[in-house]
């Protein structure tokens, strides 16, 4: 049997970080996953320091999640490259105090904060709302070029780089479009390991299971969920879709077809829904069965595909003719992400 490298996100103050990991059982279940830990730094003190060292003693490898304070966003977006920087710089002088060892750090990738529950509570209604206010594009580009800024950076101190991204971003790439960053606030980063965040939970069901055979195909490292955990404000909204077991096999399964790198959101739901001791003890090569409506998700991708190719010709030829007019474009000319 064969396991490939398991990498659980773990979001929760040090506190409870040390009261998880001393749970019975834990650390030795993670070592049977020949699993890693990508820990969300929400505080940089002695008692997240401690149990980063024993992890490492454990030979569980621990990459350094970059959040930032919820007022600035929390996760990292268009807006708040320069808070990013500012919390990495940060980081990197409270692991060198503390003589810690990290396996690299992630830059989380997402939709401000403050527009998380609106999308999930009215997607329409919000997503409309923040088309109406999109950002204009030179924002994006210049958040962008301080993303590779810091990229270069962290590789500059000697560690690996990875991002986590919505998987739509990859429509956009293959669209030349930029719409959804400059409305969403995200923004197409590159790093040593794009990790898609195809996340069942998010969708409704049937739906929410076809993500992974929708995006796997080009996915360096996937990522399933959600067993529990997360930002305050968004758990209401998984509460009913929580993943159990055949579920989480199924989704893992599924992406270990495409990438032998499978994260799991999360450690601590893993460990209060028990999934973590039989996941310990699977077969991530098993049979599944397909998902349900397997086409539908494909066919989705090119409908937001086309509209975003749509979107991205109307705006050049609009472009064009002020130009022709002798108008001055407002804000930058596009270059898209």
């Amino acid at each position: 049997m064969t396991h490939p490298r398991l990498t659980f996100f773990l979001e929760l103050p040090a506190a409870e970080v040390t009261a998880l990991l001393a749970r019975p059982g834990v650390l030795a279940q993670l070592t049977a996953c020949r699993a890693a830990i990508a820990m969300a730094l929400l505080d940089l003190d002695p008692q997240r320091a401690q149990a980063i060292r024993l992890l490492t003693a454990h030979q569980i490898p621990v990459t350094a999640w970059l959040v930032l304070e919820t007022g600035e966003g929390y996760w990292l977006t268009a807006d708040n490259a320069h808070c990013a920087k500012r919390r990495y710089a940060e980081v990197h002088a409270w692991a060198r105090a503390e003589q810690l060892t990290f396996a690299g750090v992630g830059l989380d990738i997402e939709v401000p904060h403050s527009a998380a529950a609106p999308l999930f509570d009215q997607p329409l209604r919000a997503l409309g709302r923040l088309l109406r206010h999109s950002r204009p594009e030179h924002r994006v580009r210049q958040a962008r070029a301080e993303y590779e800024e810091l990229i270069q950076q962290i590789r500059e101190d000697g560690y690996r780089t990875e991002t986590y991204h919505l998987p739509f971003i990859h429509d956009e790439r293959e669209a030349g479009s930029s719409l959804l960053q400059r409305a969403l606030g995200i923004v197409d980063v590159r790093a040593d390991r794009e990790v898609l965040m195809l996340y069942r939970s998010v969708l409704a069901p049937p739906f929410g299971e076809l993500l992974v055979d929708a995006y796997g195909g080009r996915a360096a490292a996937i990522a399933v969920g959600i067993t529990g955990g997360g930002v305050a404000v968004l758990q209401p909204a998984f509460e009913a879709r929580l993943l159990d077991l055949p579920a989480l096999l199924a989704d893992l399964r599924r992406a270990r077809r495409y990438t032998e790198h499978l994260y799991v959101f999360s450690l601590e739901g893993c460990v209060e829904s028990g999934l973590l001791e039989p996941l310990s003890r699977a077969d991530l090569t098993a049979p599944h069965d397909p998902p349900r409506l397997q086409r539908l998700g494909q066919v989705a991708r090119a409908g937001l595909r086309s509209l975003l190719t749509v979107e991205t010709w109307l705006q050049r030829a609009t472009l064009r003719r002020r130009l022709h007019r002798g108008a001055e474009p407002s804000g930058q000319p596009p270059c898209h992400l």
